[in-house]
């Protein structure tokens, strides 16, 4: 016949393993323990410090939850790894190869990475911000809107303009808004026999009647070339808005005209 253990026969032998357990590796548990407490300070005292650089920076409420759950999750598997390896449970050979996989994963995924660490840049350095007019690459516009994977900005032409977050790691950033000055060159051909020495002057007396104009901001004009009947100029002046460029350059070309004998107006 066949002898049955008894429920409590088999309870009783379960307490007694466990205390048997806890006795023979009371200090692995306390080891255990501490690692863990120290994991729980680790991330608390991480959160602090990103909920204060969160404030002082301005990053997006989105931004510091992401933060907060990588350092929180990242803590507490470091924690377990640990004390596993306490309990002679090694993990490391498996972390290995999850890191080789990984950095497979990371290979396939570079533009998605590139795109967050160039929107972490922007709002952390804060280069630019909304409504204000920036240059980046050949595109030049008002920023619209700004996230993690992109940039939209409307250009100057009306058109609507989205921007990868990985352009700002490699190609500079010009922001209009904040230096107030965009250089504006505008080349133009007048006969030789004309004196163009007051154009500066004409300029700055009117100034008011140019859309943007930086008067006394370095308006110079330059010769670029001559030839038996013309001489090639480039005139060089400053406004404090990119937007009213094509303004600024059809009423400058009003007052170049102005220098041109009256037979010779047909066009510059």
């Amino acid at each position: 016949m066949f002898q049955s253990t008894s429920p409590a026969d088999a309870t009783t032998q379960a307490a007694l393993n466990l205390v048997e357990f806890f006795y023979s590796n009371w200090n692995k548990i306390l080891l255990a323990i501490a690692i863990l407490i120290i994991a729980l300070v680790v991330i608390n005292f991480l959160k602090i410090a990103l909920a204060q650089i969160a404030r002082d920076y301005k990053l997006p409420p989105k931004l510091l939850r992401f933060l907060n759950t990588v350092v929180t999750y990242g803590t507490l598997i470091l924690a377990i790894v640990n004390i596993l390896a306490v309990f002679d449970i090694h993990l490391y050979s498996l972390i290995v190869s999850l890191g080789l996989i990984s950095a497979v994963i990371v290979l396939g995924s570079q533009l998605v990475i590139s795109n967050l660490l160039g929107g972490t840049i922007v709002y952390i350095e804060k280069p630019f911000e909304i409504d204000d007019v920036i240059k980046v690459g050949e595109n030049t516009g008002v920023v619209e809107g700004i996230s993690f994977r992109s940039t939209t900005m409307r250009g100057l032409n009306g058109l609507v303009i989205t921007i990868p977050n990985s352009t700002y790691l490699t190609t500079p950033i010009t922001n209009y808004t904040r230096t107030r000055q965009y250089l504006v060159k505008l080349p133009f051909t007048m006969p030789r026999n004309v004196d163009m020495s007051g154009l500066i002057d004409r300029l700055r007396s009117e100034a008011s009647s140019i859309p943007g104009f930086s008067s006394g901001k370095g308006e110079t004009l330059y010769k670029m070339g001559i030839s038996k009947d013309n001489v090639d100029y480039e005139l060089h002046f400053w406004i404090s808005d990119p937007r009213v460029s094509d303004g600024a350059r059809s009423r400058i070309v009003d007052i170049i005209g102005q220098f041109l004998p009256t037979s010779d107006k047909a066009g510059i």
